[in-house]
């Protein structure tokens, strides 16, 4: 039996074979193509092994841990396993404003914002909880696996 892992879904895949597993980001459909620039580097790494991709992402890896960022919000110690997908819990914001309104969005307590945007964005993230700032105000939101939040 496999562990639960809270951030993903870990799935035998019998197409794969040899020794390399799968990293799988799938967002769901949403109003216009979604926002989501991707990196991912060994678990406590500094250096982007594949550099950065963009939107939905399939990655063959070595097994091993990786840290994932998704639009700048990380996820820790996802683990890959030879001929296995693992799956990101993902979700989607979409942010609803005029062109002149600028949401930024946090990781929860953080000062610095891990991206910006004005008016109308599709942006990816992984599950769980951000922060959402217009002018100032802050309010928590949280992005639910395979589903679009409006804002």
């Amino acid at each position: 039996p496999l562990p639960i892992v809270p951030c993903c879904n870990v799935v035998a895949n019998s197409n794969l074979k040899g020794r390399l597993g799968r990293l799988v980001i799938a967002f769901p459909p949403a109003p216009k193509s979604v926002m989501a620039r991707v990196e991912v580097r060994t678990a406590g790494g500094s250096d982007a092994g594949n550099g950065a991709t963009y939107g939905d992402t399939t990655l063959e890896l070595l097994p091993g841990k990786y840290d994932v960022a998704i639009n700048g919000v990380k996820v820790s110690g996802v683990t890959v396993r030879s001929r296995f997908d693992t799956r990101v819990r993902v979700g989607v914001l979409h942010t609803q404003g005029s062109s002149r309104t600028r949401f930024d969005v946090f990781t929860p307590g953080a000062s610095e914002p891990v991206r910006s945007d004005y008016g109308e964005a599709v942006l990816g993230f992984p599950a769980g909880p951000i922060e959402v700032a217009v002018a100032g105000q802050h309010e928590k939101v949280v992005i639910e696996e395979g589903k679009v939040t409006d804002f």
